[in-house]
């Protein structure tokens, strides 16, 4: 909006709804005309109490038709502490007769969530796989000195990300992963994610034992239905782990 169309609107808005061209200044705290937009009207229609001006400003509003924010990009940034950028974009119409094709995007600032020594996968998870053998409770101690927690794989997005992990790296081993309980008759509790328990159990499990109170993996194997399946086993078990940084 060019100064002698902002000065013509307000001067229009002055008659419509009897605002004070100084008044719509004040409010705008010396914002550029070009930003005199339909949010900017509204705000000062229902801060001046001028339903008429709340109005005008929904008629552009509506007016500016756009499809809905895409998804924001993953954040460049992949560490803690460091900054970067992220973007997200829509295609919005001038007027109900065209077509969305009018590109428009937003940048916003966003912080790195994964230590430089974990990988950030394909789908976004921030894990590291933690090849040392340690009991549930020494693996947790461990995970948590990196501001990150056994992982609790509570989704197939999850779930495929893990299993990538553990075949590039050709672990055989079994791990501990997240989900423990408090005797057998108690449900599986997780320390972060969904609580409703994602499992895929290995032949024969869960166990009945009295001390198998905590969750494991199997590792890589070369029988197909022998990988990646959950076990329960006292939890003083000393296994590999994989630990993850929620985002």
């Amino acid at each position: 909006m060019t100064c002698l169309n902002t000065i013509t609107f307000i001067v229009i808005l002055q008659s419509f709804v009897g605002l004070k061209c100084s008044n719509v200044m004040k409010s705008n705290h010396g914002t550029a005309g070009k930003d005199l937009d339909a949010q900017m009207l509204i705000a000062l229609g229902r801060k001046m109490n001028k339903p008429l001006l709340t109005i005008i400003g929904k008629v552009i509003e509506n007016h500016h038709l756009c499809t809905a924010w895409s998804e924001w990009t993953t954040c460049s940034a992949t560490s803690i502490d460091f900054f970067s950028t992220r973007n997200r974009t829509r295609k919005c119409a001038l007027d109900r007769s065209r077509n969305y094709g009018v590109p428009e995007a937003q940048t916003g600032v966003c912080e790195g969530i994964c230590p430089t020594d974990y990988n950030m996968t394909a789908d976004g998870f921030c894990m590291k796989h933690y090849t040392t053998k340690k009991s549930r409770d020494d693996a947790v101690r461990v995970c948590k000195d990196d501001g990150a927690f056994l992982v609790n794989i509570d989704s197939d997005s999850k779930y495929e990300a893990v299993k990538t992990i553990l075949i590039a790296d050709d672990e055989k081993e079994n791990l501990h992963i997240d989900g423990w309980r408090k005797n057998l008759t108690s449900q599986w509790e997780y320390t972060y994610g969904s609580k409703i328990g994602y499992v895929h159990w290995y032949s024969g499990y869960p166990n009945t034992g009295a001390s198998s109170l905590c969750l494991m993996l199997t590792g890589y194997r070369t029988v197909t239905n022998q990988q990646f399946l959950w076990f329960n086993h006292p939890c003083t078990t000393a296994y590999p782990f994989i630990c993850e940084v929620p985002a």
